[in-house]
């Protein structure tokens, strides 16, 4: 989103795929799960187009917490033709939001991630380019991580290729492009695929299940309606640049006279008041 333009003029009206991930992770805020790509924590807020928020990756954003109540953010760009090739112009234009990012004070002192949604995927996109960023994520050092890249018969040519790239679109931004900045901003960075666009859709089917879920048993047979509904929700909070917290979607939801199961996080404290009560009426 460029300076000064509204989510209604840069949202994604035209774009089912990128409502139907917005919607997705709606759903996970409807049941409290553990969001995809901040794992370990419980889902607060979800917010759709915020750009001139401060969120350059601005499509989709979703704040978390940990056990310890920490704050976690995830910053999602969706991007259906990118092809993370050394010649796509869309790779080299989302490394730029990626560096802008990366420049707020807070982005290397929480837990603050970064993420890339596609819906289709490729041979050197499940392989080479998912294995450096899992790479990067799991050696705790630059130094390490750039020998392994750079070791013939440990890397290949396709995972180099992807680490030259970004390197060099970091350079062309004027970002720092040594290795430790290149192992730290990869680090924080995943590519989410979301099938929706297919036929048979993987991700349709999971997030159906879900709502199985989040619906009360009586109204499990309406799970593809409640999808329907997430997404035309989706379709309205990014026009407005909006937002959703867990009482506000549920709210949204139950405006469509859905039945909801019960909040599977206050399960303890609820059973706790039932046999509380259980005991009273025996005395």
């Amino acid at each position: 989103m460029t300076e000064g333009t509204s989510p209604a003029a840069s949202g994604p009206a035209g774009s089912l795929f990128e409502v139907q991930v917005g919607a997705f992770f709606l759903l996970s805020l409807l049941v409290r799960a553990e969001p995809r790509g901040l794992s370990g924590t419980i889902i607060d807020r979800v917010e759709f187009q915020r750009a001139l928020e401060g969120h350059p990756l601005d499509d989709v954003i979703v704040h978390a917490h940990d056990a310890t109540g920490k704050p976690a953010v995830l910053e999602i760009q969706v991007k259906r033709g990118i092809t993370f090739a050394p010649g796509d112009p869309i790779f080299r234009s989302v490394v730029g939001q990626i560096v802008q990012a990366s420049r707020k004070p807070e982005f290397l002192t929480s837990h603050y991630e970064l993420a890339i949604a596609i819906s289709k995927t490729s041979h050197k996109i499940d392989g080479a380019y998912q294995d450096v960023l899992t790479w990067a994520r799991e050696l705790g050092d630059a130094a390490t991580f750039m020998k392994r890249i750079n070791r013939p018969g440990s890397a290949n040519n396709d995972m180099r290729t992807f680490v030259d790239t970004f390197r060099s679109h970091l350079r062309d931004e004027g970002a720092a492009h040594d290795d430790e900045s290149v192992w730290r901003l990869l680090r924080r960075l995943q590519i989410f695929v979301f099938d929706f666009t297919a036929t048979g859709s993987n991700s349709e089917e999971l997030a159906k299940e879900r709502c199985v879920r989040a619906l009360h048993p009586d109204d499990a047979s309406r799970a593809g309606e409640l999808w329907t509904v997430l997404t035309g929700l989706a379709i309205r909070i990014a026009a407005a640049g909006g937002d959703r917290t867990p009482d506000g979607v549920i709210e949204d939801v139950q405006q469509k006279s859905f039945r909801l199961a019960a909040d599977r996080h206050t399960f303890s404290a609820r059973m706790a008041l039932a046999e509380a009560s259980r005991n009273a009426l025996r005395r």
